[in-house]
C-alpha cells in the first residue's frame, strides 16, 4: 500500500513529531554544534540556509 506524502497527511499522521532518545554520535561534535546554536548569528545563518534550500526544493 502507497500513501501519498502531503502536508495533510503529515499533520493526521500519529507519529509526526520526533521521539526524544539518545544521541549517538562524537561527544565532541555534539557538544561543539550545542555551542554554534547559542549564537543568534549562527542560528540566523542556519535557518537562512534552511529556507533557501527548502525553496528551491519546493519550486522545483
Amino acid at each position: 500500500m502507497t500513501v501519498e506524502v502531503s502536508m495533510n497527511n503529515l499533520m493526521k499522521m500519529e507519529d509526526r513529531e520526533i521521539a526524544k532518545g539518545k544521541i549517538t554520535g562524537d561527544n565532541r561534535k555534539i557538544s561543539d554544534l550545542k555551542v554554534r546554536i547559542t549564537d543568534e548569528e549562527y542560528l540566523d545563518h542556519a535557518i537562512s540556509k534552511i529556507a533557501t534550500d527548502l525553496s528551491h526544493y519546493l519550486t522545483k
